[in-house]
């Protein structure tokens, strides 16, 4: 049934659940929600070319399985710090929001850890708890409002667990978190990520099944909270890539040693999430290519070890690739300069037929991530301080590459500027 709303009718009160009635106003027939936002009939975002081929890739739909995107921007996973007991909160909303608002394709949700000890810092948002899951579904709602998709990222920061946000000069003691039991593949001083950071313990075989079992349980209330996908953070020297790179992972048993063995925590993992989700929505595996420290002696995580590992998450329910690098140790080094990591997912994308690839890094203007896709080196395009910068990336490279997209009712006269 089709309700009329008389927007000059007394206004009702607060929490009264008016819940995406079709609405008329000004003779306009629209969609709004309990809290009066507007659902735009066409994603924001899309393009409005009447001929396919005259429509940059940047701005052609992508698919993968029952997910189809606007375009092929991704807001890459951003962590904000700004969490409480895990509960995601308003900042998430508009943080999150003020991206859909302005034409992303997919928004991926800042890590989110699987359970409490594997955040990164106290104001980590969480998910290892049913009672998450109303404060994720009411950003999830939010987004779709704007026909944006969002998935959310499942993180466990292994070694690198602080109690000291980033931008916090204050730092939490043991009794209050979690400062006593920080955990990685093999524990003692040689793993300590830094001197700020705890000396961490090994995992026992029966602690990483528990672990794994926490990835398959997030992802179910990630699929409760309404995502449309999710991605696995196996990547930056958190506890997925500590696990891989022969750097952090000294073990003798069967989750150490040989590359099948550093990967197994991995494959256990993506097969816990793939069993969890739905099996029509997309899982994301975003992985650091390289530990980048060729100058230094000795064995270390490499793209011809990560060439692997993406033919064994693709056979165990991977379905996109999120490319990045470096991270698991203070002694890397990096090149930082435009597209610095698209080499990596260029020759991923090569070796590895029917995954798809998602290239990050420094990737700053609309015609940059044209360039990328059209020389066929990923499918997608992630960007994170590019949206810091100018939450409106995405228009702004509509614009910059001519073409006429979809813009929020609210912000259509942002066209003319």
């Amino acid at each position: 049934m089709v309700a009329t709303v008389n927007v000059n009718a007394p206004k009702p009160t607060h929490g009264a659940g008016i819940t995406y009635e079709r609405v008329n106003v000004n003779g306009v027939k629209t969609h709004i929600q309990e809290s009066f936002h507007v659902r735009v009939p066409v994603a924001v975002g899309t393009s409005q070319e009447t001929e396919a081929d005259k429509t940059p890739l940047l701005f052609q739909p992508f698919s993968v399985k029952d997910l189809t995107l606007a375009n092929r921007i991704i807001v890459a996973p951003m962590c904000m710090y700004s969490a409480k007991d895990g509960f995601m909160t308003d900042y998430h909303l508009a943080h999150l929001g003020s991206f859909a608002i302005s034409g992303a394709g997919l928004i991926l949700a800042e890590a989110t850890a699987v359970e409490p000890r594997g955040r990164i810092s106290p104001a980590d948002t969480g998910i290892w708890s049913d009672d998450h899951i109303p404060a994720i579904k009411r950003v999830v709602d939010f987004v779709h409002t704007q026909g944006a998709k969002i998935g959310i990222q499942l993180a466990h920061a292994g070694r690198k667990a602080s109690c000291k946000v980033p931008y916090d000069s204050e730092a939490y003691g043991p009794e209050e978190y979690w400062l006593d039991d920080v955990v990685a593949p093999t524990g003692g001083p040689e793993f300590q990520w830094d001197e700020k950071h705890v000396v961490p313990r090994e995992l026992s075989i029966e602690e990483i099944q528990e672990v794994v079992r926490a990835f398959g349980d997030a992802a179910v209330r990630a699929a409760k909270a309404g995502m449309d996908t999710v991605e696995i953070h196996g990547a930056h020297g958190y506890l997925v890539h500590n696990f891989l790179s022969p750097i952090t992972n000294k073990r003798t048993d069967k989750y150490g040693g040989s590359l099948e063995n550093r990967a197994r925590f991995m494959i256990e993992v993506i097969r816990a999430v793939r069993e969890n989700f739905p099996a029509e929505k997309p899982v994301f595996l975003r992985v650091s290519a390289s530990d980048c420290v060729e100058h230094l002696e000795g064995e270390s995580w490499e793209i011809e070890q990560t060439v692997q590992i993406a033919k064994w998450a693709k056979d165990a329910g991977v379905d996109v690739l999120h490319v990045s690098s470096g991270g698991n140790t203070a002694q890397q080094k990096v090149s930082y300069s435009p597209g610095y990591q698209v080499h990596y997912a260029d020759r991923i994308r090569k070796e590895v037929p029917g995954l798809a690839i998602v290239a990050v890094g420094s990737l700053t203007s609309g015609k940059q991530a044209q360039e990328v896709l059209k020389e066929e080196k990923a499918d997608l395009i992630a960007a994170a301080r590019s949206f810091l910068k100018h939450p409106s990336f995405a228009l702004d490279a509509a614009r910059e590459l001519g073409v006429n997209v979809v813009y929020a009712p609210q912000y259509f006269a942002a066209r003319y500027v």
